[in-house]
Formats: structure tokens, sequence, C-alpha cells
């Protein structure tokens, strides 16, 4: 192999490629990205063997080859190298890299032993916005369970019924569920549960880029495919949960307040309670404000009040601090409702005005 191509288009690729690759021991071929000449570009490939990426990159190749590297070295070396032209060639075992003053060769595996990336099917189930798809994910994702014990609660659901996508997350003790009409005119049903870290990385490579995502799926493996770049996962095995049977539909108080205003009250009353992450909220009706108490026998005691339109009974409900914050900090709103049925059934948070989004919370029990 012996291509030339930029610095910078070499160092964004391997950003894309290199969150996954793994630091394995038993493994070291894991530790390693393939690179690969195809049709006149050079294509990276990086796994972990639940998530393989792959991204292209233009550039000019002289002999077609391929050669696999130690993805933290390389990436490293080409981050700190000139913004010029780099020579890339494979030599006896090694990789031989010239860009102006520098030279270096590094060691690498053999490419055969690099893992195979799956190829799945051609047939595009559905395609979408990428920055609609990656808004979509990002107020979900973070309320996927972290607890192994039950795999099927620490991945990101996506359901398609006809032009109806629905993508939801929870950990039993929160939910959060986002709701698409897809303009494609998409006719057929798709149910797959994609891993937390999936979603978190098809929402870093999609960034602030414009264009159309889409999506792949197969029995256990989904492929996500955006401009030049590739991800394919397996999809976690499992019945997701029916969360519908959990959403209240009737309500005693709701609460109308900016957002804004309440993000930072949750942050200074939660100096008082990281031992516990307990805050109360008191919603006063009768003064139309909302009240957040904090308490630490160590520390002393925060009350915050907030305006607030409340209509309905009064309430106090006692809630996880960092739940509710985890909302708040993805949501795009000014304006959030807060609805209530009483201090032990769940709550649901909405923006103001969008039917599409919904973040339902279960209350601390006093």
């Amino acid at each position: 192999m012996r291509i030339v191509c930029t610095q910078e288009n070499l160092k964004s690729g391997l950003a894309i490629v290199g969150r996954i690759v793994s630091s394995s021991n038993t493994l070291p071929i894991l530790s390693n990205i393939l690179m690969k000449t195809e049709n006149g570009v050079l294509k990276i490939y990086s796994t972990n063997l639940e998530v393989a990426i792959i991204t292209q990159i233009r550039c000019r190749v002289e002999e077609d080859g391929e050669a696999t590297v130690v993805a933290k070295t390389f990436g490293e070396l080409i981050n700190n190298m000139p913004n010029q032209n780099i020579t890339i060639k494979t030599e006896g075992g090694e990789l031989v890299i010239d860009n102006e003053n520098y030279h270096t060769n590094l060691k690498t595996l053999p490419p055969e032993d690099f893992p195979l990336i799956p190829k799945l099917d051609n047939k595009t189930p559905f395609s979408i916005d990428s920055q609609e798809f990656k808004n979509s994910l990002d107020v979900v994702f973070f309320a996927a369970s972290t607890n192994q014990t039950q795999p099927e609660l620490c991945g990101v659901y996506v359901n398609l019924e006809n032009e109806k996508l629905k993508i939801a997350a929870t950990d039993r003790y929160r939910l959060a569920e986002k709701s698409l009409v897809l303009k494609n005119g998409f006719s057929g049903n798709v149910s797959m549960i994609i891993p937390q870290k999936t979603a978190a990385e098809i929402s870093r490579i999609i960034g602030a880029h414009a264009g159309e995502v889409a999506v792949v799926v197969n029995s256990n493996q989904v492929g996500v495919d955006f401009n030049d770049t590739q991800i394919i996962s397996r999809l976690v095995d499992g019945q997701y949960p029916d969360y519908k049977q959990i959403i209240p539909e009737k309500f005693s108080t709701t609460l109308i307040l900016p957002k804004q205003p309440l993000v930072s009250a949750l942050k200074a009353a939660a100096v008082f309670c990281q031992s516990n992450n307990s805050i109360k909220f008191n919603l006063d009706g009768k003064n139309q404000k909302l009240i957040i108490t904090a308490e630490s026998s160590e520390m002393g005691k925060s009350e915050v009040g907030l305006a607030a339109s409340v209509d309905g009974e009064g309430a106090e409900i006692i809630f996880n601090h960092r739940y509710v914050l985890d909302c708040l900090n993805n949501l795009d709103t000014d304006n959030l409702v807060i609805k209530i049925v009483d201090d032990n059934s769940p709550c649901l948070i909405l923006p103001e005005g969008q039917a599409d989004y919904l973040y339902l919370v279960m209350p601390i029990k006093s």
C-alpha cells in the first residue's frame, strides 16, 4: 500500500473510528485499526466486537493494499504532525509515515487477523434527517440503565410502525420517549434495542453535520450510514418492557415554569443533598410558586422559591435531583410543563408546546 493524503483528512477519519477501539491484552488486534484502499479511497475500520465503525477519506492511492496499526499510537502521531500531505506505505511488516521532517516506522499486525466486519443487506428500512435523529437520541439515551442484569434496559428502544418512529429508554426509575413522523413514505414495522453506547456514538459521529441517515436492520444487527461513515452494531437481545402502561393519564396538579431558573435552582440545592440526591418539590398553588428544598445534617439547608403557574391541588414530592437535571440538560425548550398525580406516582416532565416528547420520573417515597 502507498497513499498520499492530507493530515487534516487523516486526523478527521481517525477521530471518527478511534473512540471504540479496545485496549485488549488478550486480543491485541482489537487495539488496531485496519486501513485499506478501495476504489480510489482509503477506508479505515475499527471494532471492539460489539460495534464496528468504517469511514472513508479522500487520498491519492498510488498502490493498493492494507495494513493494521495500533490506533492510539498512530492517532497521536498524526494529530501532532504539521498540516501537510502525508505519505504512508507498507514496507516489511511496518507502516512508514513521512510528513515534511517527520519520518516514522510503526509495527503492524497481519491484516488477515483483523476481525471480519459484517455486511448488512442494502435494503433500507428507513432514513431520517441527521439532526432530527441526533437530537432524538440525545433526549433519550441517557435514561437507559447501566445495570447489566437486565440487558434489554441497557439499550435504546426503537420502534417504527408505518411512518411513526418512537425512540425510548428507561431504567425503571425514569423513562424518556421521543416520537417522530418520517417524511419518506416508509411503510412497515421495525422494532429493535440499540446498545446505549452505540446510540451515543451515532450522536457523536453525526455531530453538527447535515444530511440523511439511513438505517439498515437484520435479525441481530443494525447498520447506520451517514455521509462517508457506517456504524454496525449488535442489537440487544430480549423483549423491551411495555412501558406505556406506567404512563399516567390523569393528574392532580400541573406546573408551568421556565426551564433555566429550575436548572439553576436544582444545581444550587444539590450542594446540600450529595449523600442521597433527594430534593423536595413543594407545589404551592396559593402563592403560585415551586419551592425546592434540600437538606443535609452535616451542611445545612437550602430553599429556593420559583414563580410558576400551579393549576390544581398543592403537592409535595421528593425526586432524585440527578434524574430531573439529566432531562432538563438535554431539552431544548424555554418552558416546562410538570404534571403530578401524587407523591407516590410517576411524574411527567414535558417541553411546553411540544407533544412529541415526554420524560417520566419516579418519586422517592418519603
